[in-house]
This record gives C-alpha cells, structure tokens and sequence, in this order.
C-alpha cells in the first residue's frame, strides 16, 4: 500500500499500487488528489462530458449539475424510459482503491432497495466502456437544504419554526424506513434536498454500512484510516472509530434541526437556541437537546419515536400559541362581523365508508364563530399591508387576484399568520365538519341533494375560483357559505387517521401532512361530501386552496 498526505486536509490515506498516476478524491475533505507514480506524473482521468454525449446509447447527456467528494452528477434523458435522470459517475481514482468500490458498491445495492417518499430513487448502476461506474437516479427539481440555510444567513432571516420541524419530520420518515437495512452515516444539509410543495428527500446513501450480521467486516472496517462521513455531523463515536449505530444518523438531525432554528452550522460557537429566538417551545428544544447528547444510549432510541415526539411537541406549542393570541386578541374584543355563531355541541363525525374518513363516530363541539366566507383576496391584502410580508405566488395571474375571490397559492404556515393576526385561528377539522354537517348529520353542506352549479363550483365547471358567496344555493342552513367547492381549505390539523392506533403509527412513519377539507373548483362531487378529507403538505402554495377563520366563544 502506498501512503499519501492530502494537501488540503492532512489526512493520510492508504491506496494500493495500482492507482499510481492517477487523480483521485481525499475521503477526508473531498478535495482532489493525485497518486504519484515512479516519474511523479499524474495522468488525468476526464469526467467531462458534453450536452448530447451518449451513455451506453441509453443516457443523452443535457447539463452538469454539480460535483462533490464521490463523483460528478449530469442532468440526463433515458431515451429507454423517456424520462429525465440524475446520473453520478464515481471518480476514477476512487474506483481504483478497494475501499471507494466497496462504498460504491454498497451505494448501489443499499440504495436501489429504499423505496420512500422522502429518499432519493435510484434507478440502475452501471458503467461506461473506460470503466467508470455510474448511478442512475431519480431527477430532482429543488435545491438543496445548505443552500436553502446559506440563503437565509445571507437574508439574516430566522427559518419559521413550523418549516424547521417539518423538514426533521420528513427526514427522520426517510430514516425511520432506511434503518430497517443500512445507517446512513453521512447525513448533513447537502445531502437533503427541498422540493416544490416543502416535500425533502435525503441523498447519497452510498456512505452507508450496511446492517447485516452476516457481513464478514474487512480489515478496514475493523480499524478505518478515517470517518466515514462529514465530521462536523458526525456523532461521537464515529469521530473515536467505535461501533456506530443508527442513533449517529439522530445525533446529525439533531444537529441539523439546531441548524435551522439557529443558523449556526455544528463548526460555529453555539448559542442556547431559547437566546437566539423566542418562537421556539421549551418542549421543542428539550427534544433536540436530547438528540444530540454525548452517550448515544440518551439520545432518541430510533427516528420513529424522535418524530412522533418532535411533531407532538410542535403541535401542542401550535395550540398553546394560538390559544394564547385568541384570548389577548379576544380580550381587546376582536369583532365577529362576517362571522356566524354555531352553538356546538354533540354531532356525528367521519364516515365508515371511506378509509381515509373512517370509523364513524360521535364527537362534541364548544360553541364557536366562524367566517361566513372563506378569506378573500381584498382581506388578504390588508394582512400583507399591515405585516409586510410578500404576496402570494399566483397573484401575478389576472383570473385569481379578484378582489372577491378567495385567496389561494397560500401556504398553512401563512394562513395560520393570517388569522393570527385577525385575532383568531384555523378551524380544527372538527369545527370545520360541524360547520358543514350540522346535528342534522348532513351529506352536503346544504343537505342531502346531489350538487350542482347553483349549489357549488366544482368539476371545472367555471376552471377558476368563483366570487364567494356566488352559490347562495350552497349556503348552511347556519349562514355558513362555500363549504363545498370553490376551493379547498386549510384545518388546524395534521392528516391522520381517526382510529387512534392507526394514528400514532401514521404520526410514527407516514409523511408530514396537513388536512384540508370541502373540495374545490376542480374536484369531482365526492369531495363535496362534508366528511371528506385529504392531506397535503403544509407549505404547498396550490391554486385550489384557500381557508378561513374561528373564533372560539369567550368563556365568562
């Protein structure tokens, strides 16, 4: 074995002979690294390739997309599949050493078995006729979460807490499913990466070991030169060469969730995260602490119980917060016009049909008030005025700025600010159902007939939102109008299963969703049923959903 010295790094690193006068990648810090060779020459292997260079007459090559320690990625068409990839070659001074083809190896085999919502696919592995091995992945619109917390340093703006969380949840979901087979053991911000709608998917499994009690370990594997990994996620032990466990890939959320609540990456002084920002509850904070202790015997005993405890935490602060604002808003006598009064009460919920709305049960409701429409474009913009915050995507598209339509292209985290700032709060998704069912355990907001246009928009049948109030026929008994149809509109409430053991182990493993309720402009006449329901992610800005407001009725 031939020992050389990374001049960016200093790690000493052992490559066999026959990797002499060729490049290569430092496992330390990624930095290029050249073998010599008798005569001290290099020879340099190209990884460039041109648009339209073809790839084993599969692949056409369109752009690169970036480089990093391992490889080097291209946008690409597989003209088999007709579809867009993401290829990454390994770089072939990596291939030349029995450690980088064991990672590789292992990169492909783990990483074509995790089949998740929130894990990157990938799709074959092969190799060109020079040799280089290369994957093919899923192509990914977004950026990744370091450049999401690079923009927002630049920015000097605090990430919003509900965001911080949600991203965690979504990570830890990817983990959760992963650690049945493999640790990833390289989890930092790069390898996250943000898609439209808030949707993350973790990358690059391929610094991963394998979790197999049958695998004879090599001698590397018994004492390795290096950590596999970033070290400034790494967690303890992997930084002393001990036995590493899922728990390592904890204690880097840990420290990535720190990250985007505080802004200070692991390298930087840290500060309490209580003295960087008030906004975070002191339950949120415990169970980020928890994740990032020392012994790994305190942190979180796997990623399920860590993000059922971490979304738990999130939502009761939501409610504590929000119920908070109501009773100093209420206190200074927030005003109830263009709202109507439900008495509450006992009422049927759900429906034993449907899965999603199942079972069918009795549920009791205090009184509230709720708005009679769903909040408009006009009322949206004196939030905006007052908050200075920007204007929703789709406002720069002339058939959705109506002053009298409903606001829509708003995210929750956006239309919980809203009613906070009224005073007031989003419907739970059961004041939302009692609304619209009433005691009479209505099918449809206005009662048990079929819909139709005078009754609702849906279907497409106008292919915009309407006015609101537009479908008087469609009005509650109660005053209530628009419930159904026109659009979709953001609950309180996460997406879960009614029947409580199916919904801790949704809450444990199943994505991040918030509920939304009613249907919209676009939806069939199923959706108009008042028991219906669907779960998008929370910071999804659509063009078919809106919200309105409750306002609980002042006690005393």
């Amino acid at each position: 074995m031939i020992h050389v010295v990374c001049s960016n790094c200093g790690i000493e690193i052992l490559v066999p002979p026959t990797v002499q006068g060729r490049w290569g990648v430092c496992f330390g810090c990624g930095a290029r690294l050249m073998v010599p060779s008798e005569n001290g020459d290099a020879e340099e292997i190209d990884l460039d390739f041109e648009a339209g260079h073809r790839i084993a007459d599969r692949y056409v090559i369109e752009a690169p997309i970036g480089k990093g320690g391992m490889g080097v990625v291209y946008r690409a068409r597989d003209v088999l599949m007709n579809e867009r990839v993401a290829l990454k070659f390994l770089h072939p001074g990596i291939l030349q050493s029995q450690r980088g083809m064991k990672l590789f190896v292992q990169e492909a085999q783990i990483a074509r078995r995790l089949r998740h919502e929130n894990i990157v696919a990938v799709h074959d592995v092969s190799s060109t006729p020079d040799g280089i091995l290369y994957l093919s992945m899923e192509f990914l619109h977004g950026s990744s979460l370091r450049a999401f917390l690079r923009h927002c340093r630049e920015q000097r703006r605090l990430i919003d807490v509900r965001l911080a969380v949600n991203f965690a949840a979504q990570i830890l979901a990817a983990l959760d499913y992963a650690h049945k087979s493999v640790v990833h053991r390289d989890m930092k911000p790069e390898n996250v990466m943000i898609l439209v709608g808030e949707q993350v998917k973790v990358l690059d499994f391929g610094l991963a070991k394998v979790l197999d009690e049958q695998a004879v370990p090599t001698e590397g594997d018994k004492k390795p030169s290096r950590v596999i990994g970033t070290e400034a996620y790494a967690a303890p032990e992997q930084l002393r060469h001990v036995e590493v466990d899922l728990r390592a890939d904890l204690y880097a959320v840990g420290l990535i969730l720190r990250e985007m609540l505080t802004l200070r990456t692991p390298i930087e002084e840290q500060v309490e995260i209580q003295k960087v920002r008030g906004d975070v509850a002191p339950s949120i904070i415990d169970i980020v602490q928890k994740a990032i202790q020392e012994p790994k015997e305190d942190r979180w005993r796997n990623a399920a119980d860590f993000r059922a405890r971490l979304m738990t935490a999130y939502d009761e602060s939501y409610r504590q917060t929000a119920a908070a604002q109501v009773r100093a808003d209420t206190q200074r006598e927030v005003s109830t016009e263009g709202m109507v009064l439900l008495d509450g009460g006992n009422f049927v919920m759900g429906n034993r049909t449907v899965p999603d709305e199942a079972p069918e049960f009795e549920y009791f409701v205090e009184p509230f008030y709720i708005d009679i429409y769903p909040v408009t474009n006009r009322k949206y913009a004196e939030f905006l005025k007052d908050t200075g915050r920007a204007a929703p995507k789709f406002w720069g598209l002339p058939q959705y700025v109506g002053p009298d339509q409903p606001v829509i292209g708003v995210t929750w985290s956006e239309a919980a600010a809203y009613a906070a700032w009224a005073g007031k709060q989003l419907p739970t998704e059961a004041q939302w159902e009692f609304a619209a069912r009433g005691r009479e355990n209505r099918k449809y907001p206005w009662g048990n007939t079929d819909p139709d246009k005078n009754r609702a928009n849906y279907g497409d049948n106008l292919n915009i939102p309407s006015l609101v109030g537009m479908h008087d026929e469609g009005r509650t008994p109660e005053g209530v109008c628009d419930l159904a149809g026109n659009v979709y509109e953001w609950t309180s409430d996460m997406f879960l299963p009614y029947d409580p053991v199916k919904r801790e182990a949704a809450a444990q493993h199943g994505p991040p969703l918030r509920t939304i309720r009613g249907g919209s402009w676009h939806s069939p006449a199923a959706e108009l049923r008042c028991a219906f329901r669907k779960g998008v992610f929370g910071e999804s800005q659509l063009t078919t959903v809106g919200f309105r407001c409750v306002l609980p009725v002042k006690r005393g």
